[in-house]
């Protein structure tokens, strides 16, 4: 059966997105929120870094349903408030069909160089790698997934820096799979890939199965605060979420960790960083380093107690 939606979106300055991608995941499906940030390319197209002068186009999808007004009308209400705090603009509506969304985002997403050797390259388009390059081939589809993300960067980052290899890995709240396919690619043993959005598990079975390693992958539906298995150990634990479910599922997180395990904490909007640090030291993690870009803060932490 295929489905109707109803795209909403809004442009906000960089300061405003935040708290606009709080309100939309609030009422989108599954709680699903895709951030545009405008990017800015060199002379040959490859690579591209966030222009932070350009609004932010903030978006989620709606089913066209019987709730579906309520929700808008909720929206709009919550979007004017924003409003008197900084740079919101007004609410846009596209009934849209599921086909029609999935190729409406692909002028957003360009060939993208991260760290010294990772290259994530959007399936559909063509890229010559060099010899010491790593590439992700990668389709978000509906899994909201791009790379271009700052704190999906500073995950990559870490990956790269990190000895990953050998190494058994969960990727909590995994989305289009790109970081597990980043920790399978440096090297690592295994991965356990844990989303709650059925249809992005698809996706990220896919991607893994399009860079060849779905083999070493284990792909589960479940919710990181319900669903983390409480005997299983890893020696990285890569959880890039939002602030108010790392706090809510940092006891499972760390307990995920095995003692001297990495965590890599990511997702969090500045002003809760200070909430999101707190609750995983108070569960036995120690701070090893930090990522700030514009609002958005990365931690890695280190379980130094059971």
């Amino acid at each position: 059966m295929r489905h109707r939606w109803l795209e909403v979106s809004v442009e906000a300055d960089a300061e405003s997105a935040d708290a606009v991608s709080e309100l939309f995941a609030r009422f989108g499906y599954q709680q699903g929120v895709a951030v545009f940030h405008p990017v800015t390319q060199d002379a040959d197209g490859e690579n591209a870094a966030i222009d932070p002068a350009t609004p932010v186009r903030v978006v989620t999808y709606l089913p066209l349903d019987e709730r579906v007004d309520q929700a808008i009308e909720a929206l709009r209400r919550g979007l004017w408030h924003l409003s008197q705090l900084g740079t919101v603009g007004e609410l846009s509506l596209q009934t849209i069909a599921e086909e029609d969304w999935q190729e409406a985002w692909k002028q957003h997403f360009p060939v993208t160089r991260i760290g010294r050797r990772l290259v994530i390259r959007p399936s559909w388009l063509p890229y010559e790698a060099a010899a010491d390059d790593i590439v992700i081939d990668l389709d978000p589809g509906m899994a909201f997934g791009t790379g271009l993300h700052p704190t999906t960067q500073h995950c990559l980052l870490w990956l790269e820096e990190l000895p990953v290899s050998g190494k058994r890995v969960l990727d909590a709240g995994a989305g289009s799979g790109i970081l597990s396919i980043a920790a399978l690619q440096l090297g690592a043993q295994h991965v356990t890939a844990l989303e709650i959005d059925p249809v992005a598990v698809e996706v990220l079975r896919e991607n893994l199965a399009r860079n060849g390693v779905l083999g070493r992958a284990s792909v589960r539906q479940g919710d990181v605060t319900r669903d983390l298995d409480a005997h299983e150990q890893f020696d990285l634990v890569l959880a890039n979420i939002v602030a108010r479910v790392l706090i809510e599922a940092a006891p499972r997180l760390v307990r995920a960790a095995r003692c001297g395990g990495m965590l890599i904490v990511s997702g969090i909007v500045a002003q809760y960083e200070h909430d999101v640090r707190s609750r995983f030291q108070s569960l036995g993690t120690e701070l090893v380093d930090r990522k700030q870009d514009g609002d958005w803060v990365s931690v890695l932490l280190e379980r130094k107690r059971p």
